[in-house]
């Protein structure tokens, strides 16, 4: 991944899983395929700044960004990646 050139890669949950040194509890992003689409899957993508509003999804951590606008907006994505893997061990602020 040009994004982050020191990620692992693995199958990790059925999914082509990137992490920083092979913290796999940590993930940083996922490639995700489904019959709806594929997908750009960030671990923590509720901690990530989003300015050109790639990010969906509602769950505590877990955000996506859909195929067409990753490809239509690389370097936003690139810069989600980047920042993803800075925050790869970060936790909501509630959390223990």
């Amino acid at each position: 991944m040009r994004a982050a050139a020191e990620l692992h890669e693995a199958v990790k949950w059925g999914r082509l899983t990137f992490a920083a040194a092979a913290d796999w509890h940590h993930w940083v992003c996922a490639i995700a395929v489904a019959k709806t689409g594929v997908s750009l899957v960030f671990h923590k993508g509720a901690l990530l700044t989003d300015p050109a509003r790639l990010l969906v999804g509602d769950g505590r951590y877990v955000r996506r960004v859909p195929y067409q606008a990753a490809s239509a907006q690389q370097d936003a994505v690139t810069t989600l990646v980047r920042e993803a893997r800075t925050r790869q061990r970060d936790m909501l602020p509630d959390d223990s």
